[in-house]
């Protein structure tokens, strides 16, 4: 009887082992299935996000709302022709003017009535030129320069325009890193790493025309 007590009691440490290694086996192989878990779901966010996507229905925060304040030059303009028809707005780092450095909001403003376009630089006007008619079927736009501010995040730029319906189009790192193209009715506008640097309205014109 004693050895086959002995034997016995010899294969109990051997069974606890062998359960220790299985389930040591299982954590392992449950770390690895959370691992590419979290991988493919990291890969499909980053594709998601480089995809061009249509949004719609978006709640404006009011309280992202800014607005710029025009300068004398171009208060003296709206007050003369009214706010422009159509206009293209960047926004960048001046680094070759030799009267000027730092941040720079270029403007160029078209008035299709009057068949003219004023330039402003830094709000300042420095140049005035003739512009050919609009289609005649055009359509007034929603939008002026002062809804839009040099480097606003996008919830920011859709407060101040009240823009609800967009489409998005990530653009290829080689192009711009960080950078987006978005179309709204009768606008585009490009960020940098979710910073305003680029505004253009777009001629829309009568369906049927």
């Amino acid at each position: 009887m004693q050895p086959s007590e002995i034997e016995s009691g010899s294969s109990e440490p051997k069974r606890r082992s062998t359960g220790k290694i299985a389930l040591l086996v299982l954590l392992i192989a449950g770390g690895i299935l959370c691992v590419g878990l979290v991988l493919i779901l990291a890969a499909s966010y980053r594709e998601y996000r480089a995809s061009p996507k249509l949004v719609e229905g978006v709640h404006l925060n009011k309280a992202l709302l800014q607005s710029y304040a025009l300068t004398p030059d171009q208060a003296e303009a709206v007050a003369k022709y009214g706010y422009p028809d159509s206009f293209t707005i960047t926004f960048y780092k001046e680094e070759f003017s030799p009267n000027f450095k730092g941040e720079v909001r270029d403007e160029i403003w078209r008035y299709y009535k009057d068949g003219i376009a004023l330039s402003f630089y830094e709000g300042i006007l420095v140049n005035q030129e003739t512009i050919p008619d609009a289609p005649t079927s055009w359509v007034a736009l929603p939008y002026h320069p002062d809804q839009f501010s040099a480097y606003e995040n996008l919830d920011s730029v859709l407060a101040s325009a009240s823009i609800k319906d967009y489409f998005e189009l990530p653009l290829e790192k080689e192009l711009v890193e960080n950078g987006n193209l978005y179309y709204a009715p009768g606008l585009t506008f490009g960020t940098v790493s979710d910073r305003l640097v680029y505004v253009e309205t777009i001629m829309m014109q009568e369906v049927g025309e």
